[in-house]
């Protein structure tokens, strides 16, 4: 009798053991823990506004699979600076593969804090980048990568809302939830990171000042300084 009680006590135990690595997936699918180092601090930039989900460079303590957890990152950000600002920089911890024409992505003009009503194709600016870390599986992703849109023009008019994000081609940047809503690309819908206790880490910065129309290194960024 007293060996039974002992291997039900011992079988108990073990369904109640931590799992390790970390859960990418939102079925619960895990990955062993491989810690990366920091990626290196972004340029120094003329910065009037910035803006973040879990605080500026913060270190991601998890992360989401692109293929179990979302496709694309985004969150919704509201320009409180009391100016018109410019979109200077993206700082997304991510790991993979380059991005493909819509690495990362700009929706401007919401009317609050839901994500657009369009998948990531129909975002207003976007453009491809290539993950600093490029091993898909490295968990957490905690180097940055730094995504220069200064030459886009992209203008958030004061008090209005934009949402921004970016292609999870492996591994993105994850936090307990903290109040910040995000949202992933999940079976054919935004998402709520919310909903499984997440708030995915990104971040940008602004300037109260436009580039030179010569400084537009895209088509797009162009025609959106003589709107």
């Amino acid at each position: 009798m007293l060996k039974t009680i002992m291997l039900l006590l011992a079988v108990a135990a073990l369904g109640a053991a931590p799992v390790l690595g970390g859960v990418v997936s939102k079925d619960g699918s895990t990955v062993p823990d491989r810690p990366a180092a920091p990626g290196d601090p972004a340029e120094p930039r003329d910065v009037d506004w910035e803006w973040s989900t879990c605080g500026m460079d913060f270190v991601p303590t998890t992360g989401g699979s692109s293929d179990g957890w979302g496709e694309w990152f985004i969150t919704t950000a509201l320009n409180d600076s009391g100016e018109d600002i410019f979109l200077l920089e993206f700082g997304f911890p991510c790991c993979g593969p380059p991005t493909e024409e819509y690495g990362w992505v700009v929706w401007v003009g919401l009317g609050g804090i839901m994500p657009p009503a369009g998948d990531a194709y129909t975002a207003d600016y976007y453009g491809p980048f290539t993950p600093v870390d490029p091993d898909p599986s490295t968990f957490p992703p905690t180097t940055y990568t730094y995504v220069d849109v200064e030459a886009e023009a992209i203008l958030i008019p004061a008090g209005t809302y934009f949402c921004f994000g970016y292609d999870n081609t492996g591994t993105g940047g994850q936090d307990s939830y903290n109040g910040v809503e995000t949202w992933a690309w999940y079976e054919g819908m935004w998402d709520p990171d919310n909903g499984w206790g997440r708030t995915a880490t990104m971040q940008v910065t602004a300037s109260f000042e436009g580039p030179v129309a010569t400084a537009a290194a895209t088509w797009s960024g162009i025609k959106a300084m003589y709107r």
